[in-house]
């Protein structure tokens, strides 16, 4: 299989769906160490109309769960290959700064390493760019759940 079919594999495994998932691409996942991905901003989407008429900025919480839900790729990844298919990570920390403002459309690069296993949780180093400036950086920690 290839790389790219396996990616998509990947992405169709995540338990969010549209309009909720914030990862459209993946670039790079390395099991259980880190991945890369792209979440690609039209300007069309629904939460703009009120998040600010006029002047739409990605919300901060939807670039966060964008970190996260890779966070979870990153760990998934790692679950089918140790056999747990159906494994799913979820939110247990997270401590994210934004330091500017996305304007769509955009396309916003995101990174998550993972640094730590603490029995079933796990955290990470993520941050985000777009147009080669830093948008957010931070951690979030995951906790595995059957």
């Amino acid at each position: 299989m290839t790389e790219s079919h396996e990616f998509e594999r990947l992405l169709a495994a995540l338990p969010h769906g549209e309009p909720f998932r914030f990862v459209s691409e993946l670039t790079m996942i390395e099991t259980m160490t880190r991945g890369a991905g792209v979440w690609v901003v039209s300007g069309d989407e629904g939460f703009f109309a009120g998040h600010f008429p006029g002047e739409p900025i990605v919300p901060g919480v939807l670039l966060t769960e964008a970190l996260a839900q890779l966070c979870g790729l990153v760990a998934f990844a790692g679950q089918r290959e140790a056999g747990i298919p159906s494994a799913r990570a979820r939110l247990a920390q997270m401590d994210v700064k934004i330091h500017s403002a996305i304007r769509p459309p955009a396309r916003i690069e995101l990174a998550a390493t993972l640094t730590r296993e603490m029995g079933s949780l796990l955290l990470f180093e993520v941050a985000a760019t777009a147009g080669g400036a830093a948008a957010a950086s931070g951690r979030i920690v995951l906790g595995r759940t059957p």
